[in-house]
């Protein structure tokens, strides 16, 4: 293991002599990194001793591919922990190493790698009940989804994060707020990001931490340029850069200098855009930072473009579009991950269907054996000479039992696994079909994607919530049709609340999945249509069970249906609502009332 720790010291010595050659060519570059290998320099001190164990050098391993100002050296630590933890079983030191893997593959734009470390260390955190750090890892994944420009997606990973640490840890609260106000700036609603921003202010006033000072500051300054306020852009942004500047963090500083020279381009000071623009590239470059490289190289080519500097717009033309190609070869990764989480579903069906065989033999086996003991019984009692047998006997059927109490409990292990693999597929088709409505702006197949996406989230709410529940075949409906409503209106930015009202009570699987597909259309329908030129919009979900007969009723004071719509026939969301109706056996009628109210009535709950 030592031969390990000199290999990377003798490696960090050898690329101090490359940054001093950088220094001769890029002097601003090099004062950003120097602080952040200063830190380095005395971690890497404490790992030349020989007295420490293998525990403390895997964690001072992540700690230096945490600070490391070059994220391909970083990523070459963070192997190196991962590589101790697991050869001590370690599932903390695993976790953690897993962490700074995530962290420095999406510096470098590998974003399906950092997706997959990410998850590997949530996966451990939940295993080990160790909330914060879960929260750290709600934080990675949202910064994964931010990367991917699944904004929406991140926003509900960094909620996660935020609620837990708004309990437990200011910093890290702190922290979160920071990239979810980013994640609402990217999303568009600028105010809320401001928004967000500021209440970061008012924290790190207490806190007084330089580096959350420096984020919000380039955040907030990059919001103020979207809101076209180019001189309070530019004040926060140079605030952040010269923080960074003295901190080290070239990734961040890349964007906010990139952000920067937009501004001056904007106001025509061309020579001040193109030097921040340079100085970003350097930056991203001399760090491996993939997706900055392209970004830059796409500005700088339209500057010189704009100039009619046609050779020096067409060499970072080039750039881009090779840096623009290595990364889009992200959605083929993304591929092979589905295939192969479907192996794993096949894998796990095949199982399952095993278990079921064998457990059916062995009650076979048991009602036979039954038979038995009763005529054997009878003999005894007859002759009396079979008292040690019965007991023989008795021994035999206890561990029969034994065995398939275990079967049992491995057949629900294995259930709650397959939901939990057709969820993960259920929201990768989701996300999938998200991905192509954006691509499909203004057409009219956009809303019929986001349709689907809608049902094929409400089928995977349904597997979330058998395996978090530990119910293999059972959903309690208050919470799931609750989540559902509420998911819907956060995805149509519906501002007013929906009033709901549902009992806690549970019902199969079976009958869960048309009830959900039912709710879904009904309560899309009334988002999209109902509340057009309504002052004072209202929803109202009644869901009551009695006796064996659930009752749903769906209001809003929207529109209401015109003679003409209340006659149409032919629609897929009406024709999918009757084929679930009928499937479960139920009713439905439209009651004449102010707006829209279905009543739904399903028998045999």
């Amino acid at each position: 293991m030592q031969e390990t720790v000199n290999l990377f010291i003798g490696k960090t010595r050898l690329y101090k002599v490359q940054l001093l050659f950088f220094l001769l060519s890029f002097g601003s570059v090099f004062n950003v990194i120097s602080q952040s290998q200063q830190k380095v320099d005395s971690l890497l001190a404490i790992l030349e001793t020989k007295t420490i164990t293998q525990k403390e050098q895997a964690r001072l391993l992540s700690k230096i591919a945490y600070h490391h100002p070059i994220p391909l050296q970083s990523l070459e630590y963070a192997n190196a922990s991962l590589k101790i933890a697991n050869s001590l079983s370690d599932e903390e030191l695993q976790a953690e190493a897993w962490e700074e893997l995530s962290h420095v593959e999406r510096l470098l734009g590998n974003n399906p790698k950092s997706f997959e470390a990410s998850y590997n260390a949530l996966r451990i955190y939940e295993e080990l009940n160790m909330l914060e750090r879960q929260a750290a890892s709600y934080v990675q994944i949202g910064s994964n989804y931010i990367n991917d420009k699944d904004y929406s997606s991140a926003i509900v990973y960094l909620r996660k994060a935020s609620d837990i640490y708004n309990n437990s840890n200011t910093s890290n609260y702190a922290i979160t707020l920071v990239n979810l106000g980013e994640a609402y700036r990217l999303s568009g609603d600028l105010n809320l990001a401001i928004d967000t921003f500021n209440e970061v202010v008012n924290i790190n006033d207490v806190l007084n931490d330089d580096l959350i000072l420096a984020y919000t500051s380039g955040n907030l300054g990059m919001a103020y340029a979207a809101q076209g306020k180019p001189l309070k852009a530019k004040q926060k942004l140079e605030t952040a850069i010269e923080i960074l500047m003295i901190l080290g963090d070239p990734y961040s500083l890349s964007i906010f200098l990139a952000e920067l020279g937009n501004i001056y381009t904007k106001e025509r000071q061309l020579i001040k855009a193109e030097m921040k623009f340079l100085e970003a590239l350097d930056l991203a470059r001399h760090n491996g930072l993939k997706e900055q490289i392209r970004d830059v190289s796409a500005l700088l080519s339209t500057l010189y473009e704009n100039q009619q500097l046609y050779k020096k717009a067409l060499i970072y033309k080039k750039d881009f579009q090779n840096y623009q190609d290595s990364l889009v070869n992200k959605a083929n990764i993304q591929k092979i991950e589905q295939l192969k989480a479907g192996y794993e579903i096949n894998k796990r069906e095949t199982e399952i269907n095993l278990l079921n065989t064998i457990n059916a033999n062995q009650r076979n086996k048991m009602l036979i054996l039954g038979i038995g003991i009763f005529i054997f019984s009878l003999l005894t009692y007859m002759l009396y000479k079979s008292n040690k047998a019965i007991k023989m006997v008795s021994k035999r059927v206890s561990a029969q039992n034994i065995i398939i109490e275990k079967r049992e409990q491995e057949k629900a292990l294995l259930l709650k696994e397959l939901n939990h693999r057709v969820k993960n597929n259920l929201q990768m088709i989701s996300s999938l079909l998200n991905l192509q409505s954006r691509e499909l702006s203004g057409h009219p197949a956009q809303e019929a994607l986001l349709t689907g996406k809608n049902r094929v989230e409400a089928l995977s709410l349904v597997h979330q919530k058998l395996y978090q529940e530990g119910i293999e075949t059972k959903v309690f409906l208050k919470d799931y049709i609750e989540e559902l409503v509420l998911g819907l209106f956060y995805g149509y930015n519906i501002s007013f609340e929906p009033e709901l009202d549902i009992d806690d009570s549970s019902i199969s699987i079976d009958k869960a999945i048309p009830i959900a597909l039912i709710v879904n259309e009904m309560v899309v329908n009334s988002l999209k249509y109902a509340y057009n030129d309504t002052p004072s919009p209202k929803f109202k979900l009644v869901l009551k069970k009695v006796n064996d007969t659930l009752e749903i009723n769906i209001c809003d004071n929207g529109v209401g249906f015109t003679e003409k719509e209340g006659a149409k026939q032919n629609s897929f969301g009406l024709k999918l609502i009757k084929s679930l109706i009928s499937q479960l056996d139920g009713s439905i009628k439209r009651l004449k009332t102010g707006g829209t109210h279905w009543q739904i009535m399903v028998k045999n709950i």
